[in-house]
């Protein structure tokens, strides 16, 4: 149904229990999404009702559109076996995220009555943000050595079994070792009693279940797959990506890059979860941001103190310091501007490591003929107003100099921190916005400084 039609806190408030059945049939007919959208316009009350009249299929897959902070929050009322039977209604790797923000003894508990506990124990098992932790077991292999015709049977059986979409048909040899993949068309087209080998692709790209899930990001971006085949240790495939688990781990890293970029740590609960105290709220936000923004506290000390340094020529030439935000903000926008390019391109390999020295020179480059551009704009200006050529020729040539070194600056660090094995997304932002002013700073006071003699 449209989504437009569904106003469940109205459809709540009139609940006849004599029409329950009815009811549970009515949001059967209803996206998950449209009803997962509404969750948080209705109270605790509403919302344990809702979960009462939900059929578990449809549950379920409200379940999984949620939030985490409005699943841990639905957890408060439901019961172990109403968690049981909703989990069981899910894919495997969506459960083992489900049942991961539960307590570890509610977890075990609820673990003992699932129907696949083994699976979702496997899937728990690996570390979340890893391609283990978020691919799904349901994929559909054949054994190499088996002729067309029974796996074409095979295929049928299982498809019928699992009800889930075959993307790619995955070959492996007795063990379970993935040695290739064919697809359905090739399947229908090859004779029925030649083997599989003889007609599968076995240049497979894969990923290791220890892998960053970055990696399967990567690799399914740039080779427009559908899904991606994962591994263990001993090459047995063990489970597949899809595109849509993909495009959660992007929302995440997209996430992740935004929160770094402004100085927030990602490591604490950066969003407002009503669904904790006030106190442990306003604890997790405080958490979050105090650390950058101490840095940069200290950072713009250390520039307030510079600037204090150049206090005589501060007072000899009280006009020069009106110029000093307009050299901060230009040269920190452009080298923001900078910083985001390189950070970006690491993250979708268009910036390789080893081209360092040219895109600093590119980057230079650019900032010379934007940096004189914005000079001779800047240098006119303050010509027509104060009618000193010198203090503007300094101005102009302090703007270029100092949106030169904020590019140098923008492009390195992101480029260090890669070096570093540490995110380029944190270089961004508080850190290099402080070591920018501090440069222009200097840059600009030194040569008012140098030539006082001559502007007085």
């Amino acid at each position: 149904m449209s989504a437009n039609t569904l106003n469940l806190k109205n459809i709540l408030s009139e609940i006849d229990e004599s029409r329950i059945d009815e009811l549970r049939a009515i949001f059967d007919e209803y996206y998950p999404q449209d009803i997962a959208e509404e969750f948080d316009n209705l109270d605790k009350n509403e919302k344990q009702l809702l979960f009462d009249i939900l059929s578990f299929n449809q549950g379920a897959l409200v379940i999984v559109e949620l939030e985490y902070n409005q699943i841990k929050e639905i957890f408060d009322f439901l019961s172990n076996d109403q968690i049981t039977k909703f989990c069981n209604q899910m894919e495997l790797d969506d459960a083992a995220d489900i049942l991961s923000l539960l307590e570890d003894e509610r977890m075990l508990k609820i673990l003992e009555q699932l129907q696949k506990p083994f699976e979702i124990k496997e899937l728990l098992s690996f570390e979340p943000d890893t391609c283990g932790g978020i691919m799904t077991p349901g994929f559909i292999s054949v054994r190499a050595d088996l002729k067309i015709g029974a796996a074409l049977r095979y295929l049928r059986l299982k498809a019928k079994e699992t009800g889930n979409t075959i993307m790619y048909i995955y070959v492996t040899k007795k063990f379970g070792e993935l040695v290739g993949v064919i697809s359905l068309r090739e399947l229908f087209l090859a004779p029925d009693e030649n083997q599989v080998s003889e007609h599968m692709n076995n240049e497979v790209i894969s990923v290791k279940t220890s892998d960053d899930q970055t990696i399967a990001a990567d690799l399914i971006s740039k080779y427009r797959f559908l899904a991606i085949p994962v591994m263990n240790d001993d090459k047995q495939l063990v489970g597949i990506i899809t595109i849509d688990d993909i495009v959660e781990v992007i929302e995440e890293e997209v996430t992740e890059d935004i929160y770094q970029s402004s100085g927030i740590n990602v490591n604490s609960d950066v969003g407002i979860d009503f669904g904790k105290s006030l106190i442990n709220r306003f604890y997790d936000a405080y958490r979050a941001r105090t650390p950058w923004l101490i840095i940069t506290l200290l950072g713009q000390y250390f520039a307030a103190t510079l600037i204090a340094s150049f206090n005589m020529t501060i007072a000899a030439i009280p006009i020069a310091i009106s110029f000093m935000p307009l050299l901060s903000g230009m040269s920190g926008n452009i080298g923001n501007q900078s910083s985001t390019i390189i950070i970006r391109g690491l993250a979708t390999g268009e910036v390789e490591m080893n081209k360092g020295s040219k895109i600093l020179f590119h980057e230079i480059l650019i900032s010379i003929m934007i940096g004189v551009t914005c000079a001779g704009i800047v240098g006119a200006l303050s010509f027509y107003v104060y009618k000193n050529v010198l203090l503007s020729a300094l101005i102009a040539f302090s703007l270029i100099v100092s949106m030169m070194l904020a590019v140098g600056l923008g492009t390195i660090t992101p480029m260090a921190f890669k070096k570093l094995d540490l995110d380029p997304a944190a270089a961004s932002g508080p850190l290099i916005t402080t070591g920018i002013d501090v440069l222009s700073f200097f840059v600009y006071l030194s040569l008012i400084t140098k030539f006082i003699s001559d502007l007085v």
